[in-house]
């Protein structure tokens, strides 16, 4: 059984390189811990959502490791699929499928990755759907749902796989202002659950009350890691000033 303090996902070295000689990652450490918050926060361009995309390899690197769950990321297809099964991520876009209900966006990996049976699948997918607050959206189509309901989905359409790890890529960053609470609120419920997050985003309020520690990276490189009460209040690094100074 997994101790409290397991290692979820380690990340030692990790160097990144565009085709046209672009250095994104530039030899970044992170260690999660199992249940814990993490919040990558950052200017545009900074690395932390291609830092954040290498962790079920959506992003390549050149240099350093990775492990998930004790799964070292390689070239090895069939370690890419060990640790994509572990590991939920939920996007800026949605990706829903706009062909499938609701119900048929949650049940469709389940069913064919999983190969789970299906009705089973449809009693987890429904009790996530009221998890998230939209069970009564479960035979809608993505198009007549809001952006706020539509990335509710896409959160339970995730938990639907069972991950040991959420993954977060600026989740509220294409909703309309009155909508991202609602999606916050869902996340934050995960983090009380005990749920493993690594979270980008903007949202400080989301940071100061859910996240453990707070990263702040810049230029490919990590420049500050601190519980939110440190790093809001009293940040030691003058870009972290910086940066805090600008979002404020």
């Amino acid at each position: 059984m997994t101790s409290p303090a397991a290692v979820m996902i380690e990340a030692r070295g990790v160097e990144k390189w565009y085709p046209n000689g672009f250095h994104a990652l530039r030899g970044v450490d992170l260690t999660v811990h199992q249940g814990e918050v993490v919040v990558i926060m950052g200017p545009s361009g900074s690395g932390k959502s291609t830092f954040l995309r290498t962790f079920n390899a959506l992003e390549d690197f050149q240099q350093g490791s990775i492990e998930v769950d004790g799964i070292p990321l390689s070239d090895d297809l069939r370690q890419i699929d060990a640790v994509r099964r572990e590991v939920g991520m939920v996007f800026q876009q949605f990706n829903l499928f706009p062909h499938l209900s609701v119900l048929e966006n949650l049940t469709l990996a389940p069913v064919l990755v999983r190969k789970l049976p299906k009705q089973a699948v449809q009693r987890r997918a429904l009790e996530l759907l009221d998890r998230v607050g939209i069970a009564e959206q479960a035979h809608k189509y993505p198009g007549q749902l809001s952006g706020g309901q539509q990335q509710r989905v896409a959160i339970a359409r995730s938990l639907c796989m069972e991950p040991r790890v959420m993954l977060f890529d600026e989740p509220t960053s294409a909703l309309d202002p009155e909508m991202v609470q609602e999606v916050l609120e869902v996340m934050q419920g995960l983090a009380q659950d005990g749920m493993t997050m690594v979270v980008v985003t903007h949202e400080v309020r989301f940071a100061r009350q859910v996240a453990h520690r707070v990263v702040l990276m810049d230029g490919g490189v990590v420049v500050e890691i601190a519980p939110p009460e440190q790093f809001f209040s009293a940040p030691q690094h003058e870009r972290s000033k910086q940066f805090l100074r600008q979002i404020g």
